[in-house]
């Protein structure tokens, strides 16, 4: 934690290689990533550290799980096809590269299109483009990642839509924004995401 604390990327991606070479890619993405990033949220929280500091680190782990996640390399036929988005507002980063990550050690191919949507007050216009895109990529399996909960509502907008059009595909809806939140809360079609991501995962 302290080089990304310092900003030093050389020595965070040593380190990160000596765990991955001890534990595994899948449980450095899901165990020792989760922990960096709930530690550092506390130290946020707590005053520790400004935005800045956590702006700084999440840059560097997001590096890391991106390199890592060019070395993934398929074995055998690819299962299908997964699409990873966040409705508008909801900008995140790393954790949708994490689950990139994760599906493709388990043979997926992957279009990640999260990121920043904000396109100012054009919030439909802004669905119309994530959908569009989803719809014409004719994919297996659909992720919506929400880590803010105001943003479930366009989540499910989003998620409505893709039903329709999609009807032999796998549709979730997960992340920090769904909790409380009951499988009955969304639409038939529409899959709430367990809360324990390799869950979810090993389901599919």
């Amino acid at each position: 934690a302290k080089y990304l604390l310092t900003g030093d990327e050389k020595k965070a991606f040593g380190k990160s290689e000596e765990i991955i070479n001890l534990i595994g890619l899948e449980r450095f993405y899901v165990e020792t990533i989760t922990k960096i990033m709930g530690d550092t949220g506390k130290m946020w929280y707590d005053g520790e550290i400004g935005i800045a500091h956590e702006h700084l680190i999440t840059n560097i782990m997001r590096k890391i799980v991106q390199y890592y996640n060019n070395t993934i390399e398929s074995k055998g036929l690819i299962k299908g096809l997964a699409v990873i988005c966040n409705p508008e507002g909801d900008d995140h980063n790393l954790s949708n590269v994490v689950l990139e990550g994760l599906l493709k050690i388990r043979n997926y191919a992957v279009k990640n299109i999260g990121g920043n949507w904000y396109m100012g007050e054009k919030t439909k216009s802004t669905n119309k483009a994530i959908t569009d895109f989803i719809i014409h990529s004719r994919p297996d399996i659909v992720f919506i990642s929400v880590t803010i909960s105001r943003y479930l509502f366009n989540a499910k907008l989003i998620a409505k839509e893709l039903a329709k059009a999609l009807k032999d595909t796998r549709i979730y809806i997960g992340g920090l924004g769904t909790s409380g939140m009951v499988k009955e809360d969304l639409q038939d079609k529409i899959i709430l995401a367990d809360k324990n991501t390799l869950d979810t995962l090993n389901r599919i």
